[in-house]
């Protein structure tokens, strides 16, 4: 779609790396007027060198590797791709809640190591799990991938609740989803899913006297950000039997380590943030920022502009 508006170069940091440096950036970006990115970071200094930059535009629905600042004052518009991953996300939510409530992964890795006829308490018993049907889900959060979630659970015929200060009831009214306060949605989900964005109001958000509040048999599971949540305040609430288990994708520190503390819980289910890692999510977003990027040619309006105050 590009091609037809300017001369494309593809260029991807050699294996195993996954940025540039900053001076290999910085190298790159010599004469160019358009930048595609998703993980590298545009430092000032990285921006000051690129003086024929015209446009960025990044594969990502919040432009965290970007100095957004340096980029306004250089009255440069960042292109976004909001709700890139909301569907890949949301399924990956749905598997995790299906994982804790039937104990398939412990199944499996106890499968393997022989567990079947080993011990005494047979496995029908030993992982009966629960239904979805007839529980109460609660969302932390209702933007694209929760109401992505939520659309997907109505089939399994579940209440779903949501905790978010910025939507209204009218805003998802076709969801029929509860609106409620948090401490409230605590109180009665059976499953509780965190969807809502890192910022110093969510930092923490759930910790000791959040997870005392959930039921002792429920699950907290985390795609979001990790430092929403207290780490060490889960491991006690889940050692201490306070709530039944967690599934989680996203971490305090990250990458994940061995000595995690997190690591080897039995009733904490680990991923490595992978919740949005579909091929699909790739097309998505490419064609969100190629649409967008043809508008600005064309004269016409971008949709998706992070700084829209530089145009």
């Amino acid at each position: 779609m590009i091609r037809e508006y300017m001369e494309v170069e593809i260029y991807q940091s050699p294996a195993p790396r996954l940025r540039l440096s900053e001076s290999e950036l910085a190298d790159r970006l010599k004469g160019v007027d358009l930048l595609i990115v998703e993980l590298d970071n545009l430092t000032e200094r990285v921006l000051e060198s690129a003086v024929s930059l015209k446009m960025i535009a990044c594969c990502r629905a919040n432009p965290v590797n970007i100095d957004v600042k340096a980029a306004t004052r250089r009255k440069i518009p960042i292109f976004t791709a909001p709700g890139r991953n909301a569907i890949s996300v949301a399924e990956f939510t749905i598997g995790l809640m299906i994982s804790l409530a039937r104990k398939i992964v412990s199944a499996h890795v106890d499968l393997k190591s022989g567990g079947w006829g080993r011990d005494a308490l047979s496995p029908y018993v030993k992982f009966q799990g629960f239904e979805l049907m007839g529980k109460t889900i609660g969302l932390i959060g209702m933007g694209r991938v929760a109401q992505e979630v939520t659309r997907r659970l109505l089939s399994f015929g579940v209440r779903v609740a949501y905790s978010d200060p910025y939507v209204t009831e009218d805003q998802v009214k076709d969801l029929g989803a509860a609106r409620m306060e948090l401490n409230d949605l605590l109180k009665i989900s059976d499953i509780v899913s965190i969807h809502c964005e890192l910022t110093p109001g969510t930092e923490h958000l759930i910790g000791k006297e959040q997870l005392s509040e959930m039921k002792p048999g429920a699950y907290l599971i985390n795609t979001a950000r990790g430092k929403i949540i207290v780490e060490k305040d889960l491991i006690e609430a889940v050692e201490e039997g306070r709530i039944a288990g967690a599934a989680l994708d996203v971490y305090a520190e990250e990458p994940f380590t061995p000595d995690n503390p997190l690591n080897g819980r039995p009733n904490i289910l680990i991923t490595p943030h992978i919740a949005g890692a579909t091929k699909d999510v790739v097309r998505h977003h490419s064609v969100i920022i190629a649409e967008d990027i043809v508008r600005f040619l064309t004269g016409e309006k971008p949709l998706h502009v992070w700084n829209p105050e530089v145009l």
